[in-house]
């Protein structure tokens, strides 16, 4: 074990091997009871903990708000209604639905990414940057609102309303509008924003509410490896569907990346 020193996340506790880094997700701070949490893989400890709305509007406004995603949201979301993009398998999508599978697209969304998989959010933290140190994010249930497996058929605007009093982010599993919701055990974080140094995600910073571990650029590749052969955690297995099949088979990939021996 070494100790990794982050602009961002302070002084921080950083496995050197495969088997610390698993020890540590297995045998973290117990706070409450339980050993569940919400993972977020960084491929730069670098990067702070935004969303890509506030990413997107930040190169327009320095500081964006929570009006400012509230009004950009619900112009995307119209727009996207307009497209009928809101009609999926026979359905009519709740706003967030649509913002869920607008944010599996590539669209920008309050939405942020996590997954209830701590090897799915390990694999995020070390398929890119292969140079640089990544870094582990996970948040504990018990510090959430929300839950899983619950729909939100609220409006937009029911939905966030009233989320400034709280000081903890929100989760949410999404129904499976996309198949990579349901191979990354996708689960959404959501707030009001922040003014934190470490992002505009509100969340517990405590120790025992909050994991950080930082991933070196030997155990990214190592991880990889032990992902890809023992777990079946992939690309291919991640993204099944047409642009992941043909993300696995892109130019920069090796011509046998799609087979595991």
């Amino acid at each position: 074990m070494r100790i990794q020193e982050s602009d961002l996340f302070g002084k921080l506790d950083a496995p050197t091997s495969f088997n610390q880094l698993l020890s540590m997700i297995l045998e973290p701070p117990k706070p409450k009871g339980n050993n569940v949490w919400m993972w977020r893989g960084h491929a730069s400890i670098d990067w702070r903990i935004d969303s890509s709305a506030y990413r997107r509007l930040k190169t327009k406004t320095a500081k964006p708000t929570d009006r400012d995603i509230e009004w950009y949201e619900k112009s995307l979301i119209k727009r996207a209604k307009h497209r009928g993009y809101n009609f999926f398998d026979g359905h009519d999508l709740s706003d967030f639905d649509v913002l869920a599978r607008l944010q599996h697209h590539g669209a920008a969304t309050r939405l942020l990414d996590a997954t209830r998989s701590a090897l799915v959010g390990l694999f995020f933290a070390c398929s890119t940057e292969p140079q640089k140190t990544g870094i582990l994010l996970g948040f504990h249930s018990f510090t959430l609102g929300g839950y899983e497996g619950e729909p939100k058929p609220e409006s937009y605007d029911d939905v966030v309303q009233g989320l400034a009093k709280f000081s903890h982010a929100v989760t949410w599993q999404p129904p499976d509008v996309s198949p990579r919701i349901a191979a990354q055990h996708s689960q959404f974080l959501y707030s009001a924003v922040s003014d934190n140094a470490m992002g505009s995600l509100r969340f517990e910073k405590e120790r025992e509410d909050f994991l950080a571990i930082p991933i070196f650029p030997s155990i990214k590749e190592k991880s990889l490896t032990i992902l890809r052969e023992s777990f079946d955690i992939r690309d291919l297995t991640l993204f099944p569907d047409l642009d992941g099949f043909a993300r696995s088979n892109a130019s920069d990939q090796h011509p046998y990346s799609y087979a595991r021996w």
